[in-house]
């Protein structure tokens, strides 16, 4: 048998299991779907985690904050009724018999005692001065993180923005005054978190008593 029959006596290896063009396919394949795999592994991981964390962080500030921002309110409102004029004031404290007005709770009809108002006013500069830092947990492993990968010279410092700007305008301010501390206001020294929190309330139920006599 000659060459040309060699040739066409032979089968056919395209598409078969010897054609090297097979296993390149094949390999081609194999790496795209492993690859995309992948992508789709780091995405779903990243989900998993950023939720969690999330979770956990919104679980710690918001309550914390909803009590914090509930408290200004309150005192804002205590302001507004001792700094009404008294025919106002009387309306705003509750009618009835069984309502107790802000000029009675002073004893006296000219006005609020000042005393009372300057107690008001006093929470509510207190309640200005405390911080989202203050109200929430100190977040450890950030700072054990920023003291091992930067060290005391090169201190990791967060994003700048508006309101991180003001605050520490407000801590040099209040450096340079001898006015509140960096970690809240100087009637509560250094109370933090669910302490300053109570103390706080325990402020505004006591002001509430004293301005409307315990009705609303």
């Amino acid at each position: 048998m000659d060459d040309w029959d060699d040739d066409f006596g032979t089968a056919p290896t395209q598409g078969g299991a010897a054609d090297p063009l097979v296993d390149a396919e094949y390999a081609r394949i194999e790496q795209r779907y492993t690859d995309a795999g992948y992508r789709e592994g780091i995405t779903d991981g990243k989900l998993a985690t950023l939720q969690e964390g999330f979770d956990t962080s919104f679980a710690a500030s918001v309550p914390a904050s909803r009590r914090l921002g509930a408290l200004r309110g309150r005192a804002n409102a205590l302001l507004s009724i001792v700094s009404a004029p008294p025919a106002a004031r009387g309306t705003r404290a509750g009618s009835g018999s069984g309502s107790t007005s802000a000029g009675a709770a002073a004893g006296g009809a000219g006005g609020v005692d000042p005393s009372l108002v300057e107690q008001v006013r006093a929470l509510v500069s207190d309640l200005s001065r405390v911080r989202r830092d203050d109200v929430l947990p100190i977040d450890t492993e950030r700072i054990d993180h920023e003291r091992d990968e930067h060290g005391d010279d090169n201190a990791f410092e967060l994003e700048s923005n508006p309101q991180r700007d003001m605050e520490g305008l407000e801590d040099a301010l209040g450096r340079m005054g001898g006015g509140a501390a960096a970690n809240g206001s100087t009637a509560n020294g250094a109370l933090r978190e669910e302490a300053l929190l109570t103390s706080l309330e325990s402020r505004v139920d006591a002001l509430e008593n004293l301005v409307i006599g315990g009705h609303a």
